[in-house]
């Protein structure tokens, strides 16, 4: 009984690991993300960082499924008028085209390996109310996906995040 016991165990125990869609349930993808690189590729194939070469951002996915997300570029500039209400036409387009952000509820497709973003609310107004599905691999302490219509309009793109370390 205990031998058969053991070997039920070590069955579920292979099959959790070596099953690559087990590792991508919501429950498992739970925590805090620090952005590594969020990459846009045109038409023609060119490659650019879309926040600039260090972007910086995170990502929180709470096991109940609740999502906060935040990109921006490195170089913001600062307001000149020291108030954000203030800024000149210049300092808001550098801002709005130097950052994303959005919250909502998100799900996971074990068998699709996709993410979906359920968009309560964004800093691109367009997404809000939308699903946005995206392509999912995780490896390692990284999660990246694909986006299949980048919110700047042009391109598709890959977002790569890497697990924060649980704080003492």
């Amino acid at each position: 009984m205990i031998r058969t016991t053991l070997y039920v165990f070590a069955a579920c125990l292979l099959f959790s690991v070596s099953n690559p869609a087990a590792a991508q349930s919501a429950k498992s993808l739970a925590g805090s993300y620090w952005a590594v690189s969020s990459m846009t590729t045109d038409a023609s194939g060119n490659v650019t960082p879309t926040f600039g070469p260090n972007p910086r951002g995170m990502l929180i996915l709470t096991p109940d499924g609740r999502y906060s997300l935040t990109l921006l570029r490195a170089s913001l500039p600062k307001f000149a008028g020291n108030s954000r209400v203030k800024g000149t036409a210049e300092e808001n387009q550098a801002v709005v085209a130097g950052s994303i952000s959005h919250f909502g509820r998100y799900t996971v497709d074990e068998q699709g390996k996709t993410l979906t973003f359920h968009v309560e609310a964004s800093t691109y107004p367009n997404w809000d109310g939308a699903p946005q599905k995206r392509p999912l691999t995780v490896k390692g302490g990284q999660l990246s996906y694909k986006v299949a219509a980048v919110s700047g309009g042009q391109g598709s793109g890959e977002v790569v995040w890497k697990r924060m370390k649980p704080a003492l």
